[in-house]
């Protein structure tokens, strides 16, 4: 089982890194009619997320910049920024490192039992596997928001690589 939850949250994250290599800078930033968060804001959330569910439930703090936290966590919004928001190559660099950390990190743990279950309305996620399994998921969710958006703006190719060369100036 813990091979099999490894392996979808590679997949799944090989998935995210293609819908970010091809969005622009540009189109990272678009919200169509309305839309309250971004590429660039789901992109960051995945990231946020993934570690801010896992990692109390192992007793770590998390592995998340605190700028990060304000940007991209559950309830902010584009709309609220202040500060400057990161790159597309930032947020990338985070995204692909965090699937070995956690897999390092969470070996031989996904059976075990958290201490306080996370609560989903009336269901309960009660071992590391569980709260694994649903980060996998959620991602998914956030990728298809994330073609939504892309649609919405009239992007026909959702998955060619973006290059400097078709970067729009």
């Amino acid at each position: 089982m813990e091979e099999l939850l490894f392996k979808q949250m590679q997949f799944v994250r090989k998935r995210t890194i293609a819908a970010l290599d091809a969005t622009t800078e540009q189109l990272a930033d678009e919200m169509p009619g309305d839309v309250k968060n971004s590429i660039r804001w789901n992109l960051g959330h995945i990231f946020v997320s993934h570690d801010t569910l896992l990692y109390p439930f192992i007793g770590e703090a998390h592995h998340i910049p605190k700028q990060y936290l304000e940007l991209f966590g559950m309830g902010t919004s584009p709309h609220e920024w202040e500060a400057e928001v990161p790159s597309l190559q930032e947020i990338r660099e985070y995204l692909v490192g965090q699937p070995e950390r956690i897999q390092a990190d969470f070996a031989g743990k996904l059976e075990e039992r958290v201490e306080r279950p996370f609560k989903l309305g009336d269901y309960e996620l009660t071992t590391l596997g569980e709260l694994l399994s649903f980060a996998i998921w959620h991602e998914g969710l956030h990728q298809g928001a994330i073609n939504t958006i892309k649609r919405a703006v009239g992007t026909e190719d959702l998955w060619s690589k973006v290059s400097e060369e078709n970067q729009p100036i």
